[in-house]
């Protein structure tokens, strides 16, 4: 079974052809360019850049090499959507048949429910039903099942940012109160010393006066 590229050549042609491959597998030479002007590494075998018969290709090219049954990105990976946390749909006033026994939302079932056990569910009480939670179908690939990092959101940091920040803030409050207060007891100690230091002296003046 002949490729459609393929081409009986003299033995001239046929030593131009290797001389080229060689200069490209060096470096020498620019690296030949597929039906897309991508480049093709020189050192793939001839065997594999060969097209087949049925491909009609004229030239080097990799498109048969390809996966034809590859499915475009979903539109979820351009979009970069996620699943919207905590999101509600509808709150229902009375309970549903089909519904989760313990908090009475219809987008679980009650083993999978994660609200606290309640003393008497929301079938039997009729009341404080949960509302339903938004529920999606996302298609991931491989990549995207096993991504730890999909659907994380750095606004959600900002909050503890702020958290620190309010600690930090009132430990430098704490610490320039306690600079404070250091200093003043300091200077009311060297107040009172000078004070009793004065004191002294007048009872010796008096006492010089006396005599």
């Amino acid at each position: 079974m002949a490729s459609s590229n393929t081409s009986f050549k003299n033995r001239d042609d046929y030593r131009r052809m290797m001389e080229l491959e060689e200069a490209r597998k060096a470096g020498m030479a620019p690296a030949a360019l597929d039906e897309d002007g991508k480049e093709i590494n020189p050192h793939i075998p001839q065997y594999m850049t060969t097209a087949p018969w049925y491909m009609s290709s004229d030239g080097p090219t990799l498109k048969h090499q390809r996966n034809w049954n590859q499915k475009k990105k979903d539109e979820n990976e351009k979009t970069g959507q996620w699943y919207e946390r905590g999101a509600k749909t509808f709150q229902s006033r009375k309970y549903r048949k089909g519904a989760c026994q313990n908090c009475g939302a219809m987008s679980h079932k009650t083993k999978d429910c994660m609200e606290r056990p309640r003393a008497k569910g929301a079938r039997w009480t009729n009341k404080d039903i949960a509302p339903d939670e938004k529920v999606q179908d996302i298609k991931l690939d491989y990549a995207g099942k096993r991504d730890r990092w999909n659907g994380y959101d750095s606004r959600d940091y900002a909050k503890v940012q702020q958290r620190y920040e309010k600690i930090e803030n009132v430990k430098q409050e704490e610490a320039r109160k306690k600079e404070l207060e250091e200093r003043f007891s300091k200077k009311v100690v060297e107040e009172g010393a000078e004070g009793e230091g004065e004191g002294e002296g007048g009872e010796f003046l008096l006492k010089d006066e006396e005599e």
